[in-house]
């Protein structure tokens, strides 16, 4: 039986995957980072992945590092091709030096690209046509996109317990975490309500999400038998983005600030600010080459 978590809380936890006029100016910046004993030094000269006018957000590594991921806003200016705004996944493989668009459509937007399988990611999949939000499968090498099940819908993001079962994060009125079973075309119960966005897996069948209550929010997990534990880490007040650095602490940033948050302590990592790096949300980790990945306001 899944277990329901319910919070009574005011107002939601995040908006859509919102109108293209809508989607902020963000950039993306690349840190060394490494652990030594009880302290964590980030690299004072980041690696800016990306550093222009418009949206270039939600990073993802690779499981190997090699190659970090993430959604592009792109117009006809862009010269892409493009008759009107959408959002692409790209890709930017760190030896070769070379970014290159991956998903490159033309009747749809794609966002949150997650590694899945060899050669496959999963991405929110958004048809022009009606706007409908699934989850699909993308080919890296081919750009063609499949649709996992159109029972689940709007997805807003995800992550993988396995690779059959992803919590989902599904919009309404109230954000609700349901698990997608990827060869069933049914609807799940809802296990939990007022998520947050950011949905982080951990290891296999053990993935992290977050509940708000009045702007805070709470770490939960859940494990392949759709069971809820709470981590007892709590981030920063109106801070929902975070990412695991290991399987007893995470990382969160708030204004130009990174910090250190376990069940006990608070700890800052570093201030970005004399990098220009402010209004720092999501973050990505490659635990296999010390990078940390930070978006940050343009």
């Amino acid at each position: 039986m899944m277990k329901l978590l319910k919070f009574i809380v005011v107002g939601l936890v995040c908006s859509s995957i919102v109108k293209a006029a809508e989607l902020p100016s963000n950039d993306i910046a690349i840190f060394n980072y490494s652990v030594g004993g009880d302290k964590v030094t980030v690299d004072n000269r980041p690696f800016h992945l990306t550093y222009r006018t418009g949206y270039d957000n939600q990073p993802k590594f690779s499981n190997d590092g090699k190659i970090i991921y993430f959604t592009r806003g792109l117009n006809g200016k862009d010269g892409e091709g493009k008759d009107k705004f959408q959002t692409d996944i790209m890709e930017y493989d760190f030896a070769a030096k070379h970014l290159s668009n991956i998903s490159h459509s033309t009747d749809s937007s794609e966002y949150s690209p997650t590694p899945y399988k060899d050669g496959v990611l999963t991405i929110i999949g958004v048809a022009d046509a009606n706007g409908k939000q699934y989850l699909n499968q993308l080919s890296i090498d081919t750009g063609e996109q499949h649709t996992f099940t159109t029972a689940i819908e709007p997805v807003g993001y995800h992550a993988w317990l396995n690779d059959k079962e992803a919590p989902v994060f599904v919009l309404g009125d109230v954000m609700t975490l349901q698990v997608l079973h990827t060869d069933a075309n049914r609807k799940p119960m809802v296990i939990a309500e007022n998520i947050g966005r950011c949905i982080q897996r951990l290891q296999q069948n053990l993935v992290s999400f977050t509940i708000e209550k009045e702007g805070v929010h709470y770490i939960y997990l859940i494990n392949g038998v759709h069971e809820i534990s709470d981590t007892g880490i709590v981030l920063a007040k109106d801070v929902q983005d975070y990412v695991w650095l290991n399987d007893r602490e995470v990382v969160f940033g708030q204004g130009s600030k990174l910090y250190r948050k376990s069940t006990e302590t608070l700890e800052e990592i570093a201030d970005l600010a004399k990098q220009g790096i402010h209004g720092i949300s999501r973050l990505a980790i490659d635990k296999n080459n010390n990078r940390l990945a930070v978006v940050y306001n343009r």
